[in-house]
């Protein structure tokens, strides 16, 4: 079962498959083979049953030519995270500027 955050990169990714479906032509058997999983395990993630693992949906941003941010943004680790790295930038401009 999903937690809230992984319902929510679901729902983004349907849109996502709505979008190569109408402007592609592509199929769900189609977008699985390029994904390099099953049809079942697609629609397994799809509808719920299972998460999409982190690679599946490197493979995703990719044929879909859509930033992963994009796809993640808005979930709790993908916040933490953008507020680590920004973190790390705010660290490292002191340094910048100490140093021309």
């Amino acid at each position: 079962m999903q937690s809230p955050e992984e319902y929510e990169v679901t729902l983004r990714i349907h849109t996502i498959i709505k979008e190569l479906k109408a402007k592609r032509g592509y199929t769900k058997k189609k977008i699985s083979e390029l994904l390099g999983i099953g049809l079942t395990t697609l629609d397994d993630h799809l509808n719920g049953t299972s998460s999409f693992r982190l690679g599946t949906l490197i493979k995703f941003a990719q044929i879909s030519r859509t930033r992963l941010g994009d796809i993640l943004e808005g979930t709790k680790e993908f916040d933490q995270e953008l507020k680590k790295d920004t973190q790390h930038e705010e660290e490292i401009e002191p340094i910048k500027q100490e140093n021309p």
